[in-house]
């Protein structure tokens, strides 16, 4: 594909109009709800604002779900070095990547993962977000990655500049503005990169590319707008007025009265308030019924709620069941964006090793992060360990983090007890 500066300039207002609409779910996250514009204030009224965090707590409980645990690696045709080689090249960052990825992704509804080399020369990747970034796709099932760009701004620089990556290079442009406001690109410089294809890959919360809580924003703003309305109803009588009977004060006066805390009124007058009565049921059961709703529509469990102590892990599972479906199949994008990392890091490691690895050689094993009974858990590993391997029954451990040395640990402390045993019998 051609890139010309037309091209990179469609792509820039597409970013700019992505970054437009997806804003508002990153200010979401951060607590920033349409509560504190929108809501009705009344004058000498309390108008607390209410903000209730679900899409923090959301989306950070289900990535924790999925990615709390390491992921770990295994060789289909048991070679001990491939698995070496990815430990050695991304044990030491991939972990906080792999959730600050996912997070990104349940809030945007993508993210996009850079692989680069650093100035060591080390492989490692960064994470850019639909507010930075635009990617261009080919349309096709496979969604091949055709060109992306990265926007971004230096630390005490007004200048803003453009990276743009294509399969072989990195152009880098400053962005800068004509007479009429329109966008004009100043070329800077470009240079090669190693991977032979644009080193952007796409990471999609769900097939439809939508927020992980884009469809119950409006559920967030009713349960905020509810609890302020009661709270500011309860601090100072929101619906409240005062009544005096048989008596009339100037206005000058009820300002002294006020700040004295005294009213006096000739006899047979009489003050009160005149309160509308809440009913309390009705709000609670409102509330309750529009958190129940948040909770089911994100297919989510509240551990607030009262639980057996005694709890099991399989019930545990029994309830997290719709979660579990969720996060499966944000698993399945999540391993689909390990294996192109994959990819990139073997070509990185061929250029500079000369060693060849495939990619379709390497199972990737996720490990839920949740309470484990590691009773029957031992018991399964037990009953199989002459029908499967132990490195892939380890990965069933979630003390495990990585299999691999797990075993040859496991051989070496084998070997040291039989050569002191071996000791022994010579003596």
């Amino acid at each position: 594909m051609k890139i010309t500066e037309k091209l990179i300039l469609e792509c820039l207002s597409e970013l700019e109009k992505n970054s437009t609409d997806k804003k508002i779910y990153k200010e979401y996250y951060e607590g920033r709800h349409s509560i504190l514009k929108n809501y009705a204030m009344q004058d000498s009224r309390s108008n607390q604002k209410l903000i209730f965090n679900f899409p923090r707590k959301f989306v950070d409980n289900e990535t924790g779900y999925l990615l709390g645990k390491p992921v770990n690696f295994v060789s289909k045709t048991d070679k001990t070095e491939i698995t070496d080689c990815i430990d050695r090249n991304t044990s030491h960052w991939d972990k906080e990547h792999n959730i600050n990825l996912r997070k990104m992704s349940e809030i945007y509804g993508e993210s996009y993962e850079l692989n680069y080399l650093n100035s060591e020369g080390e492989f490692c990747s960064s994470i850019l977000t639909p507010l930075e970034a635009y990617v261009l796709e080919d349309g096709t099932a496979e969604r091949n990655v055709l060109l992306a760009l990265h926007r971004f701004t230096r630390r005490f620089d007004e200048t803003e500049y453009l990276d743009v990556y294509t399969d072989t290079e990195i152009l880098h442009y400053k962005i800068t503005t004509d007479e009429k406001g329109g966008t004009e690109l100043g070329y800077i410089d470009k240079h090669n990169h190693i991977f032979n294809r644009v080193p952007v890959i796409v990471c999609p919360a769900s097939s439809e590319r939508k927020s992980g809580f884009q469809d119950v924003l409006s559920l967030f703003d009713a349960y905020n707008a509810l609890n302020s309305d009661l709270v500011n109803e309860i601090a100072d009588h929101r619906n409240a007025y005062l009544v005096i009977e048989n008596a009339k004060i100037e206005e000058g006066d009820l300002l002294k009265m006020k700040s004295m805390g005294i009213i006096q009124v000739p006899k047979g007058g009489s003050v009160k308030w005149l309160t509308k009565d809440i009913n309390d049921s009705f709000v609670k059961n409102e509330l309750d019924n529009i958190e129940r709703k948040i909770y089911d529509m994100m297919d989510e469990v509240n551990f607030n709620e009262n639980w057996a102590s005694n709890t099991s892990s399989l019930a545990l599972r029994n309830k997290l069941l719709n979660l579990e479906n969720r996060v499966a199949m944000r698993q399945a994008f999540m391993e689909k964006v390990i294996k192109e990392r994959l990819k990139n890091l073997f070509i990185y490691v061929k250029k500079k090793e000369g060693k060849t690895f495939d990619y379709r050689d390497v199972a990737i094993k996720f490990t839920r992060n949740l309470p484990t009974d590691l009773v029957g858990l031992a018991d399964v590993v037990g009953k199989l360990q002459n029908i499967c391997s132990q490195e892939t029954l380890l990965t069933l451990l979630p003390f495990v983090e990585n299999p691999k040395v797990e075993v040859q640990k496991f051989k070496s402390e084998l070997e040291k007890i039989d050569f002191e045993t071996s000791g022994d019998d010579d003596n």
